[in-house]
């Protein structure tokens, strides 16, 4: 039976469309690393203003954390690219990733590890 063109291009688009976004699924697929060893990363450049509400925040907060240059350090480029991370700030609590600016998120993330690190001294 053979196939109609409309069915052939959609098929052609679709597997265009997987190919493209193929970091997307392939984070979906698999787990992102961890390497913050139950700390928190944060993935970032110095012009971005996102980037610097996010300073803010995990200043205000009284959180400690490291910051990777992904534009200065070719190891935070390397890990940044093994997040599947698509922009910047990238913030990784203790093997958690919150890729953007999403403060409810980035809270809600840097609660429980708090929690989770009293849990662990006690």
């Amino acid at each position: 039976m053979p196939r109609s063109p409309r069915l052939k291009f959609l098929i052609i688009g679709a597997v265009i469309l997987l190919a493209m976004e193929w970091r997307t699924w392939w984070f979906y697929l698999t787990p992102p690393p961890d390497f913050s060893h139950g700390q928190v990363v944060l993935y970032a450049t110095d012009w971005c203003p996102y980037c610097e509400k996010t300073r803010a925040l995990l200043a205000a907060k009284g959180i400690p954390y490291q910051e990777m240059n992904i534009e200065t350090s070719a190891e935070a480029r390397s890990q940044y690219q093994r997040l599947a991370a698509q922009g910047v700030p990238v913030l990784l609590v203790a093997g958690e990733v919150v890729r953007g600016y999403h403060p409810q998120i980035m809270e809600a993330a840097l609660d429980r590890w708090q929690r989770q690190a009293a849990i662990s001294v006690k």
